[in-house]
């Protein structure tokens, strides 16, 4: 008996802990290059634990000019990641609008993250690099 509760005991402290470390492994700033009307600019990204939940915003922006500034919006909640694939809510905001999409997150390693996605019958594939 006591044998038994031991390993149960084991088993959940190590499902806690795994899980744990995989959602951690996306805490921190992340940044993705897009390109739009001829223009490129770049959005810095950060995940972070609020309420005990992994959610990712849009934190700053900047352009090719050198024009940049804060920029503030919620991109993804509802994140799920084992053993570096997982899925996540995205959020997308434009000219008041929300438009919310199912993602699939590939971390193809440590400082790189695939977030695949489609809308309006268009698949998009965004790659964010770790910047800290």
């Amino acid at each position: 008996m006591i044998k038994s509760v031991t390993t149960i005991l084991f088993l959940l402290l190590a499902v806690t802990t795994t899980t744990a470390q995989t959602k951690d492994v996306l805490l921190g700033k992340w940044e993705a290059a897009y390109e739009e009307k001829g223009e490129k600019f770049y959005v810095t990204y950060e995940f972070k634990k609020e309420k005990d939940k992994l959610k990712c915003r849009a934190i700053f922006i900047k352009n090719n000019k050198g024009e940049k500034g804060k920029y503030e919006s919620l991109t993804m909640e509802n994140i799920v990641l084992m053993s570096g694939k997982g899925k996540a809510t995205y959020i997308y905001n434009e000219g008041g609008e929300k438009y919310i999409f199912n993602a699939k997150l590939n971390l193809k390693n440590k400082n790189t993250l695939s977030i695949k996605y489609t809308y309006w019958g268009f698949s998009e594939t965004e790659v964010w690099k770790r910047i800290m």
